[in-house]
C-alpha cells in the first residue's frame, strides 16, 4: 500500500497575536551587541498570511522559516529545501518517503500497523515544525494557485463547495457527492488522509488514472 498525502490550499489559519518585548541592555565596555534584523512589513493580497506564519515561526524558534518568509515571497527552491528537510527528518524517525514535492504532496510505500501509524503522525507533526515546512509549504501552495488572492477570502463552506463542484465538473465523483463529503478545515490529519486516499490509491472509491491529478488541480484552483 502506498500512503499518499496531498495538501490542499489552506482555507483559514487560526489568528494569533504576537507580542514581543525587547529589553534594552546597558553598554558593557569591550562588548558589541549583535545587530537585530529589522522586522518585515508585508504587503499584497497574502500579507496577513505571511505575517501570521512569520510570527508563529518566530514563536516556535524556527529562524529558517522566518528567513524564507521575510521577503514576502516563497520560491520553488525555498519550498523544495523545506520539504527536503522534512523528508530527511522523517527518514531519521524511521519513515523513508518515496518522494515529497514542493507543494507538500508525498508518498511512502509499505504497510503500517496501528502503532506505526500513530508514530508516523507524531513524527509528521514534529518534522513539519522542525523543517519549517509547517509555515512554508501550504502557503507556497496557496500563493502558487491563487497569486492575486481571488480565492483567499472564501469561507470554509464556500471553499468546500467550490472543490465539490470542481470534482463533479471534471467527472471524478458522482452528482450525489456534496461539500459535506469533504473534511472541514480543522479536520485531523487522519480525516484528510482518508479523504485523499479515495482519489490517490488504487481501489479508492473515486480512484482513476486521472483522479490524483484532478484532485490536485481542484485544490489548487477550482475555477479550472
Amino acid at each position: 500500500m502506498k500512503r499518499s498525502t496531498t495538501y490542499a490550499i489552506p482555507l483559514s489559519i487560526m489568528s494569533l497575536t504576537l507580542m514581543l518585548t525587547l529589553a534594552g541592555c546597558g553598554d558593557v565596555p569591550g562588548t558589541d551587541a549583535a545587530p537585530q534584523a529589522a522586522e518585515p512589513t508585508f504587503s499584497g493580497p497574502w500579507a496577513e498570511d505571511f505575517q501570521r506564519n512569520y510570527d508563529d515561526a518566530g514563536r516556535q524558534g524556527n529562524t529558517f522559516a522566518q528567513d524564507v518568509l521575510r521577503d514576502g515571497r516563497i520560491t520553488e527552491a525555498e519550498a523544495t529545501e523545506a520539504v527536503n528537510q522534512y523528508a530527511s527528518c522523517m527518514k531519521d524517525a524511521g519513515f523513508a518517503l518515496d518522494y515529497v514535492n514542493p507543494d507538500g504532496s508525498s508518498q511512502m510505500s509499505g504497510e503500517m500497523t496501528d502503532a506505526e501509524n500513530a508514530r508516523y503522525g507524531e513524527a509528521d507533526g514534529a518534522c513539519d515544525a522542525s523543517s519549517g515546512s509547517r509555515w512554508i509549504t501550504a502557503l507556497y501552495n496557496a500563493v502558487a494557485g491563487d497569486p492575486n488572492g481571488d480565492l483567499r477570502n472564501r469561507s470554509d463552506e464556500e471553499a468546500r463547495q467550490d472543490l465539490a463542484d470542481c470534482l463533479k465538473r471534471k467527472g471524478v465523483v458522482s452528482d450525489e457527492f456534496t461539500a459535506e463529503d469533504i473534511p472541514e478545515v480543522n479536520a485531523s490529519g487522519d480525516e484528510n488522509w482518508e479523504f485523499n486516499r479515495q482519489f490517490v490509491e488504487p481501489g479508492g472509491r473515486y480512484y482513476s488514472e486521472r483522479s490524483t491529478d484532478i484532485l490536485t488541480q481542484c485544490n489548487m484552483d477550482p475555477r479550472q
